[in-house]
């Protein structure tokens, strides 16, 4: 490795990473595009695919700012060394696509997309442009009225102040921790040490620059997704991966099994679509009322239920010249979901570990897993450094999961949901730019949360002390209000899935279900 900290290789992993990261997210545009979206509308899948792209190499910027900082030799000045990322230029310009993806290009993508088919290209291009143009100039007021009035960083200084007196004076040979009164020249004890009590502290403000507060006031919305979004994924993940092994189909069914159950599938789905008219026949009469929402929140939980059994039916008919190899490969996949979720269940106990062990207490009770990939650094280099990826990619996989199980249900209604196979590009945009504000928190807790491990890195430098002392901003950080609301989440979140499947299984199944399930 070289000592300058020139390192070819990280290039040829930052390449190698970004393609396969861009074909990831082809694959999911793919698999949960709608079919009305099929062969058309090709520069809203641009922007979901480099959206989603941008959120993830965010993340792998961190374990790639801890590859180029470790391949200079720790005997050398990080300012003497010839680094082969910029990294600090790559945070910054990431940050600042990602700002203008958020408040510019996916808005105006979304407006233009939703417009009416009658109005000419010219005509959406000025609505959305006039819609964006709008939006930014509020939100730039608010930011801007905001910077000039509270834009400052408040810093705790102790001032500390002394005399002069010749070292021969019986003042200086009596102790070097001694202070002298400036106008006597007499010794005052121990007030020069900051250790001790009764020295005063005073506040020292400054200026930020205007890039850092807007990164503090986008992280302050960031946040507000992450521990939403990450709490639940962080217990959702490991939990529906079993649960798919554990409710996987059991057998291959005869063609006339098959016939049985789709037939009394079909059944179900006439009786709920007798329900769907009679609340609409409602509504036409006294129009929306809560009770019709109600009704209808059910009906489309029926039909949900209903096109999930349709696929377990499916995979357990399988169909053409070769059905063995398919129903191995399906019993191959349940079996790689519960290895999944295992690994998802260790990743996620040893997070809420970290939290509660390095985070929360002050000083640290252990440095965990900044000890965890030291250590994997010791036996080879790339391990910790790979542990460390996977540790921060997992965060952003828990904001994804999140993000596709709630949406904004948290405002009482489902807001552009994500459905495999029915979602519209209104709705990948939409929840793309709910990521790529996450993925800003994701990296600012990741930072704080191995910054044993990623010190001196060029991430460390964006988010340090000057964010936590923000006037009016820093009490959030400063005093991690964040971090609880995430940690409670996650423990909110656990209560409540297991609640949930408990009292599922105790309903009452239909005959179908019983028929799909069954050993």
């Amino acid at each position: 490795m070289p000592t300058d900290g020139y390192n070819w290789f990280l290039i040829l992993v930052a390449v190698v990473c970004t393609a396969v990261v861009v074909l990831i997210n082809v694959y999911i545009l793919v698999h949960f595009q709608h079919p009305e979206d099929r062969n058309q509308a090709w520069f809203p899948k641009f922007i979901v695919v480099f959206g989603l792209t941008l959120s993830v190499l965010s993340i792998l910027l961190l374990p790639l700012d801890v590859a180029n900082r470790a391949s200079c030799r720790d005997s050398i000045v990080v300012s003497a060394c010839n680094f082969a990322l910029p990294m600090l230029e790559l945070w910054y310009t990431v940050y600042m696509l990602m700002f203008l993806m958020i408040i510019i290009v996916v808005p105006w993508t979304l407006f233009f997309y939703e417009q009416d088919s009658d109005v000419s290209t010219f005509g959406k291009v000025i609505n959305s442009a006039m819609w964006v143009f709008g939006a930014f100039v509020v939100i730039a007021l608010v930011i801007g009225m905001c910077y000039g009035f509270v834009g400052f960083v408040d810093f705790p200084v102790t001032t500390l102040t002394s005399g002069l007196s010749p070292l021969n004076s019986p003042v200086m040979t009596g102790g070097v921790n001694r202070c002298i009164l400036p106008e006597s020249g007499e010794a005052i004890g121990y007030a020069c040490d900051a250790t001790s009590g009764g020295v005063p502290t005073e506040t020292w403000s400054v200026r930020t620059t205007f890039p850092v507060y807007v990164v503090a006031v986008t992280s302050i919305f960031s946040w507000l997704l992450f521990f939403v979004f990450a709490g639940v994924g962080m217990m959702a993940i490991p939990i529906d991966a079993i649960k798919s092994f554990i409710y996987r189909p059991r057998k291959v069914l005869a063609k006339s099994e098959y016939i049985k159950v789709a037939t009394q599938i079909a059944e179900f789905t006439k009786g709920v679509v007798a329900e769907a008219r009679e609340v609409q026949k409602e509504e036409r009469g006294t129009g929306k009322t809560r009770k019709t929402r109600k009704a209808l929140a059910k009906i489309n939980a029926k039909l949900a239920a209903l096109e999930e059994d349709e696929l377990t039916l499916q995979k357990m008919y399988p169909q053409g010249e070769d059905r063995d190899v398919s129903w191995t490969v399906t019993v191959m996949g349940y079996y790689l979901h519960l290895c999944t979720g295992v690994i998802c269940a260790v990743l996620t106990l040893m997070w809420m570990l970290h939290i509660a062990l390095y985070m929360f207490p002050d000083p640290p009770v252990t440095s965990f897993l900044n000890a965890f990939f030291t250590e994997m650094d010791s036996a080879f280099g790339l391990f910790g450094t790979s542990s460390f990826a996977l540790f921060c990619f997992y965060l952003i996989m828990c904001v994804i999961k999140g993000n596709t199980k709630l949406g904004l249900r948290l405002l009482l209604f489902a807001v552009y949901p994500m459905k495999l196979g029915g979602t519209l590009m209104s709705s990948f945009l939409f929840n793309v730019n709910l990521i790529m504000l996450s993925s800003i928190a994701v990296i600012q807790f990741c930072a704080q949360a191995f910054d044993g491990y990623a010190a001196e890195t060029a991430v460390s430098e964006i988010f340090g002390g000057e964010i936590e002392n923000l006037r009016g901003l820093g009490i959030l950080f400063k005093y991690q209000i964040f971090l609880y609301a995430f940690f409670v989440m996650a423990l909110l979140s656990l209560i409540v899935l297991i609640f949930t499947e408990a009292q599922n299984a105790r309903k009452p199944r239909r005959a179908f279900e019983s028929e799909i399930s069954s050993t």
